[in-house]
C-alpha cells in the first residue's frame, strides 16, 4: 500500500507542469546538490559492517575514467590508431592505478566476526573486477605495442568503451554486494535507479537533458528508499539516519527547480 501511495505520488509530479532546466542552470544549481548527494551517500553505507571504505575511492577513479574515454571515442571514432594513443597510454596507466587500490582492499579482507554472508560476496565480485581490469589493461597494452610498432592493426573503438563501462557496472555490483542482506533489496533498487545513473550523467556534456527526462523516477525512487528505512521499522546502523535526512533534504531543495 506504502508503495502504491509513493508510485501515485510520483504520478502526482509529473500532473505537474515541469519546468525544463537549461545547461547552465544546471551546472550551477543542480550539479552541486548531486554531488552532495553521491558523497553523503558513499559516506552513509560505509557505516555497514564490513563494508570496505577503500571502495569508495575506487569507485570514483572508475568514474573518473569517463573523460578518457570519451576523448578515444572523439579522437578515434571507428577504430583505434595513433590519433589516440596518448590517451590510450593515460587510460591504462589510471587502470594500473585502480588495479593497485584494488589489490589493497583485497589484501585488508578479513573473514567478519559477524558472520554475514556479505562480505564473502563482496570479495567474489571484487576478484571478478579484478579479472576485468586485468583483460581490459591487457588489451590496451596490445594495442599501444602494436600501434608503436606502425604494423597492421584493426581494433573497434567501441570495444574498449564498452569494456571501460562494463567496469563501471562490476564495480557497481560490488558496492551492492557489500551491503547487508537485511537492506541488499532497498539499497540495490537504490543504487541501479538512482546513484549509478546520477553518476554516469554527471560527467557528459548533455547532462542536464537526463535529470529533465527522469526527474519524476529519480524522485519515486529516492522517496521509496527514505520510506523503506524510515517507516518500516529497520534498524539502520548508527549514525545512518542524519545522513538519510541530509540526503532528503538536499533532494527536496533540487526539487524547486523543476517544479
Amino acid at each position: 500500500m506504502k508503495v502504491l501511495f509513493t508510485f501515485l505520488l510520483m504520478l502526482s509530479f509529473e500532473a505537474h507542469a515541469q519546468k525544463k532546466l537549461s545547461s547552465q542552470a544546471f551546472q550551477s544549481s543542480v550539479r552541486p546538490i548531486l554531488s552532495g548527494i553521491l558523497s553523503d551517500f558513499y559516506q552513509m553505507i560505509t557505516l555497514f559492517p564490513d563494508f570496505p571504505k577503500e571502495l569508495v575511492s575506487i569507485v570514483d577513479e572508475i568514474d573518473d575514467l569517463h573523460g578518457e574515454k570519451e576523448l578515444i571515442r572523439e579522437k578515434c571514432p571507428r577504430n583505434l590508431g595513433l590519433a589516440c594513443l596518448e590517451n590510450i597510454t593515460k587510460l591504462r596507466n589510471r587502470l594500473v592505478g585502480v588495479q593497485a587500490k584494488t589489490l589493497e582492499l583485497i589484501s585488508r579482507q578479513r573473514m567478519s566476526p559477524s558472520l554475514h554472508m556479505n562480505p564473502l560476496a563482496g570479495i567474489r565480485t571484487t576478484n571478478e573486477f579484478m579479472i576485468e581490469l586485468e583483460d581490459i589493461k591487457g588489451s590496451l597494452d596490445n594495442a599501444a605495442l602494436i600501434l608503436k610498432a606502425g604494423a597492421s592493426f584493426k581494433k573497434p573503438t567501441f570495444q574498449v568503451i564498452k569494456k571501460v563501462d562494463e567496469l563501471s557496472t562490476f564495480v557497481s555490483l560490488t558496492v551492492v554486494e557489500y551491503i547487508p542482506f537485511t537492506y541488499k533489496e532497498d539499497f540495490r533498487h537504490f543504487y541501479f535507479n538512482f546513484i549509478h545513473p546520477v553518476q554516469q550523467q554527471l560527467g557528459k556534456t548533455q547532462n542536464y537533458e537526463f535529470l529533465n527526462r527522469n526527474i519524476a523516477t529519480l524522485n519515486f525512487s529516492l522517496n521509496l528508499l527514505n520510506q523503506n528505512l524510515t517507516k518500516r521499522n529497520k534498524k539502520t546502523p548508527e549514525g545512518m539516519g542524519p545522513y538519510l535526512s541530509v540526503i532528503h533534504n538536499r533532494w527536496n531543495s533540487l526539487l524547486r527547480y523543476y517544479y
